[in-house]
């Protein structure tokens, strides 16, 4: 029933052409079911249905890797490691490669809504193209910032996800190989990976964004600074 009034919400809110947002903490089975309706009825309202299972495969990934930033925060906050030092932070990411899972996000579902480490996904949309932000309360760091970089910027120059994985796979994170997928799947729905884009914003959150052109009157909010 809760899953009937929630298509019944979001059909209403996209033929009325507006932007919402969903928020969580943990991502679980009801929040994909959720995100990959509204996915839906976004694409296919404006007749580009057949995008719907590559781009919720990019917006999963993205939850993914926004849910875990926040685990992190905890984990390393429970066990007092500065994740701004380097050395400390390799020493917390192989301690807890194997234990971020979704088990653990509803074991520490209360420190993350306690301490306000939530993920939020937004969509925007007109008949000219989609934006899709995927924030989560939590900056990067420079470190973080950097190992991200360094990743996407690898990415661009593949085509081959099993390609890049033998090459640049990471044994202390797994974020880059998801951040790789991404790149490599727009590109195979002809969307120039430039729109996909990752940084902090100036309120202490970073944020994921995908933009999926549809006419060539869209403009990127990059475009527009």
């Amino acid at each position: 029933m809760e899953m009937e009034l929630f298509s019944h919400t979001i059909a209403e809110i996209v033929e009325q052409k507006q932007p919402f947002k969903l928020r969580f903490y943990v991502l679980n089975e009801d929040v994909e079911r959720r995100v990959e309706e509204a996915t839906n009825y976004v694409f296919s309202y404006y007749g580009h249905g057949e995008m719907v299972g590559v781009i919720y495969t990019c917006i999963k990934e993205l939850m993914i890797n926004a849910t875990k930033a926040n685990l992190k925060r905890v984990l390393f906050e429970d066990s007092h490691l500065d994740i701004h030092n380097e050395e400390a932070y390799v020493q917390g990411m192989i301690s807890f490669r194997n234990y971020l899972n979704e088990a653990s996000y509803a074991e520490h579902l209360p420190a993350l809504k306690g301490r306000g480490y939530w993920v939020e996904i937004r969509f925007e949309y007109t008949e000219d193209g989609v934006r899709i932000e995927v924030f989560n309360h939590a900056r990067m760091t420079e470190l973080e910032n950097k190992r991200l970089r360094d990743k996407l910027k690898k990415a661009m120059k593949y085509d081959d996800i099993a390609t890049y994985y033998i090459e640049q796979g990471d044994e202390l994170e797994g974020a880059g190989m998801g951040i790789a997928l991404i790149v490599m799947l727009l590109k195979g729905i002809g969307v120039d990976p430039a729109y996909f884009r990752i940084g902090n914003t100036s309120n202490e959150t970073t944020v994921a964004r995908l933009e999926i052109p549809f006419t060539a009157n869209f403009h990127s909010l990059r475009e527009r600074k």
